[in-house]
């Protein structure tokens, strides 16, 4: 069974299978004014602070401590759903309520959440065998600009003529799937430009990568 695997997967990469792309373009930045006016009346600073970095008047006396908003550390691991839910319906045992909001009303909330930390943010899923393509035409770069992987081994990315391409290492990746018993994992790419000794996030891209083939 494990040789005609091997016998599939190479014939897979030799019939250029595995070289077919994908191609995606960032959305325009969604407008975060509303989603400000939720933020200010709902009294999210009081724990997250008007900036965002969880240093509301509340925030000393709870534990755990609210999220900071403009720490990618803190904000890779938590998907839009996880957002969505948090908002929705509270997280127990923790000083987050849940807040009466229409999907709308949460959708904007969370576009201006992500906006401290980028206004440019993607989600995109692919399988093993997949690159993804993503376009920068909409993103305002301007200069040298860095770009930084938090999982390093699991996939390359490659800047070139306005578009980054994502690559999932196929090898490294099905050793982690079998490892871990797992079906999905997460990676992200940052584009990042640092002023006066201040990191700015550019860009952000949340690659889901399946295991699967296409």
């Amino acid at each position: 069974m494990k040789k005609i695997t091997i016998i599939l997967v190479s014939f897979f990469i030799a019939s250029g299978f595995a070289n077919y792309k994908e191609y995606k373009s960032f959305p325009e930045p969604t407008p975060t004014s509303k989603g400000h006016l939720i933020y200010q009346e709902m009294g999210c600073p009081m724990c997250h602070g008007h900036s965002g970095v969880g240093d509301g008047f509340l925030a000393q006396g709870l534990e755990p401590k609210p999220r900071n908003f403009t720490s990618f550390k803190e904000m890779k691991g938590v998907p839009y759903q996880s957002m969505y839910t948090a908002i929705k319906d509270g997280i127990p045992f923790t000083g987050m309520p849940a807040f009466n909001l229409n999907d709308k009303q949460i959708d904007d909330v969370i576009s201006y959440v992500r906006s401290f930390l980028t206004e440019n943010y993607i989600t995109i899923s692919t399988c093993l065998n997949i690159p993804q393509v993503v376009s920068l035409e909409n993103i305002d770069i301007g200069g040298q600009i860095n770009v930084e992987k938090d999982k390093p081994k699991l996939f390359s990315a490659s800047l070139k003529a306005g578009e980054i391409t994502l690559t999932p290492d196929f090898t490294a990746m099905r050793k982690i799937f079998n490892e871990k018993n797992s079906k999905l994992a997460r990676v992200h790419v940052m584009l990042t430009k640092t002023t006066e000794n201040k990191k700015e996030y550019l860009a952000i891209i949340a690659l889901r990568i399946n295991n699967c083939i296409k």
